[in-house]
């Protein structure tokens, strides 16, 4: 009796801990909410004709694990704010080991170098043009470079900024025209839901998470690129206010057990 209650309240503990994380991060633009799931610890030690009429021995953590659907676009009016829609991540790479990471969160900015960056300083990678031209090559981890767009050429200041929905990015310095500067990359796993969690919305490659495939945005398979939009975390509140207090309530009700359990067993040892 004392195992299954304690499974019990140990599997609304985690639980809680699951859904305050999700509401802790209802305000994070790319966030994730995860998801806990259970099973059943079964009697298997018994044998099988108690077995095929017992309940079980109480609750079991089967695993925790991210929902990666698409959430709301909201409008910034902020050239270098990215928002996907569809599937994929940005390619982001450390600059102090050269890590590499994905995120959907697409608030960016330009350093005082012209880099494409995240708000503490990792680079958003993307294809470089070849010749002033945009690369058509298949793309690949190791020819993807940081995004760097000067704010200013031959001493001419840029006067226009423009990402398309497929990830080119041009500027116009002074009166001249367009000049192509590179391409977004977007990053895309079989299975997303397996990828490892870094925080700020960010994730690490897992072999579980499957292959890597590299592409650009509006490529077959591949998210949209919505230039001055972020997406907003997938985190419904009302939802996670609702699991919550049936959480508490599991909890609750296996502590008032274990208190009676307690009570009993000490009126049955005076």
């Amino acid at each position: 009796m004392f195992s299954i209650i304690k499974a019990g309240m140990a599997t609304a503990r985690h639980e809680l801990s699951v859904i305050s994380n999700n509401v802790a991060n209802a305000n994070t633009n790319g966030f994730k909410k995860s998801m806990a799931s259970y099973s059943d610890l079964a009697p298997s030690s018994l044998s099988d004709s108690i077995a095929a009429s017992s309940s079980g021995l109480g609750s079991l953590i089967e695993d925790t694990r991210i929902s990666h659907s698409q959430s709301t676009l909201v409008e910034t009016d902020k050239k270098t704010d990215f928002g996907l829609a569809g599937n994929g991540f940005f390619v982001l790479r450390n600059p102090i080991d050269a890590s590499i990471s994905y995120t959907r969160n697409g608030r960016f900015g330009l350093d005082e170098n012209g880099f494409l960056t995240t708000t503490d300083n990792c680079l958003v990678l993307g294809q470089p043009t070849v010749e002033g031209e945009f690369s058509v090559d298949d793309l690949n981890v190791e020819s993807l470079l940081p995004i760097q767009i000067p704010v200013s050429k031959d001493e001419v200041q840029m006067t226009e900024l423009q990402i398309q929905e497929d990830g080119n990015i041009t500027a116009i310095y002074g009166d001249e025209n367009y000049q192509n500067i590179s391409t977004l990359a977007l990053g895309l796993f079989t299975n997303p839901d397996n990828l490892r969690e870094l925080g700020n919305s960010r994730y690490s490659a897992t072999k579980n998470a499957g292959a890597l495939q590299l592409g650009r945005p509006s490529d077959t398979g591949f998210a949209n690129l919505k230039s001055g939009w972020l997406e907003a975390s997938n985190v419904d509140i009302t939802d996670e206010l609702t699991a919550m207090i049936k959480a508490q309530q599991q909890f609750n009700g296996a502590a008032r057990l274990l208190q009676t359990n307690s009570e009993l067993l000490e009126k049955l040892t005076r």
